[in-house]
């Protein structure tokens, strides 16, 4: 009973308000930092360690990124700060995402950079630098790129532009190809609205490199969503197995029971959409029907697009026809950096009233003297 009596003296003479508030903030550190995104990956849907590569291959679907530019955002010292804050949870979640999954093929689908269709040729080699530095583990592994508008232009009055085209080209992948990986062909076909009989033609050009029993068309924007008249012709033609977009930075799954068919009735298109932001399993995916067609629409991995579920999308395809898709969520960034504001408040008015009483506690007493 002393020994506890003296232990509980000597902590509170050495447990000081300064000494909690550096443990709270260190704490919190920790916890936004590093802790967070572990937690988050432990809660993440398990992905067989051991399989066949030959006859099942694991895709890691990576959208809208959009690296934080420099033009449209704040100066000095809120600017910088953003975009580190930025970059580091990409840098932190796709890490951890790649370590789970340890993928066969990583596929960006557009969007890479927030900024690329108007960079200057400096900020843009700074936006490459960035990338590259993000998603370091794109060097381990077969990587499949094409751009967004908000990299080559093509959204309202941001205009394509051939030399936007080549920039990105320079730097990264052809906006067009067929990309192989053992049992699948990836086609990138750059469909837009708008351009049918061009579509048309550039699937014509790359007919010839189609070899896998497996064709996935990775588009940017949504296809199964559009007009009839504006992308049944390319399906058509083209005949995937799956569709995988982005763009508008949520998950959703469409399937359309007609999309590959011969009914050429420009009003019979019908769709169905799944919800997927509350979808924590697989879901089965048909690779080896002939008449209906599913289109995966991959959410946003920046808490800077402004909406509330970011993730990354996982594939197992198997040689034989069957899809297993699921997204990997990642936590919320905006409740941590307004637990970081509440903290610092905490931790300012404790040492100021530290400060005060100890400056009180320590003014000498005067003495009378008689």
């Amino acid at each position: 009973m002393v020994s506890w009596v003296v232990l509980s003296r000597r902590l509170r003479n050495k447990l000081t308000i300064s000494k909690v508030v550096v443990a709270l903030l260190l704490g919190t550190v920790f916890f936004n930092e590093f802790l967070v995104y572990s937690l988050q990956a432990f809660r993440w849907i398990n992905i067989p360690a051991i399989r066949n590569k030959d006859e099942e291959l694991i895709v890691l679907f990576v959208a809208d990124p959009q690296l934080i530019g420099i033009q449209d955002e704040m100066g000095f010292p809120v600017g910088p700060i953003a975009r580190w804050d930025s970059d580091r949870y990409l840098r932190n979640s796709f890490s951890r995402a790649y370590q789970h999954t340890q993928p066969d093929v990583i596929v960006f689908l557009g969007d890479l950079l927030d900024e690329g269709s108007k960079a200057s040729k400096n900020e843009y080699l700074s936006y490459v630098d960035r990338f590259n530095n993000i998603f370091y583990e794109t060097k381990f592994s077969k990587t499949v790129i094409i751009p967004g508008d908000n990299d080559i232009g093509g959204e309202g009055a941001d205009l394509r532009t051939p030399f936007k085209v080549a920039r990105f080209e320079k730097h990264f992948e052809p906006i067009e190809g067929v990309v192989n990986h053992l049992f699948i062909d990836f086609m990138k076909l750059d469909i837009r609205y708008g351009d049918v009989e061009g579509r048309r033609q550039a699937f014509r050009r790359l007919a010839p490199n189609l070899t896998a029993p497996i064709r996935i068309i990775i588009n940017h924007e949504s296809l199964i969503t559009r007009r009839k008249e504006n992308i049944y012709p390319i399906l058509r033609l083209a005949q995937p197995h799956v569709v995988v977009s982005a763009h508008w930075h949520w998950s959703e799954i469409y399937n359309c029971a007609t999309c590959l068919s011969d009914n050429t009735d420009l009003d019979h298109w019908p769709y169905e959409a799944k919800d997927m932001k509350n979808v924590r399993n697989f879901v089965e995916v048909d690779l080896t029907q002939t008449i209906s067609l599913d289109e995966i629409m991959v959410p946003t991995c920046s808490y800077r697009m402004g909406v509330p579920h970011m993730g990354y999308g996982v594939a197992l395809i198997n040689k034989s026809g069957r899809m297993k898709y699921a997204v990997l969520w990642l936590p919320s960034r905006y409740p941590l950096l307004y637990v970081y504001i509440v903290v610092l408040i905490f931790a300012v008015i404790s040492l100021c009233l530290e400060f005060i009483f100890s400056s009180i506690g320590g003014q000498p007493q005067k003495r009378g003297y008689r």
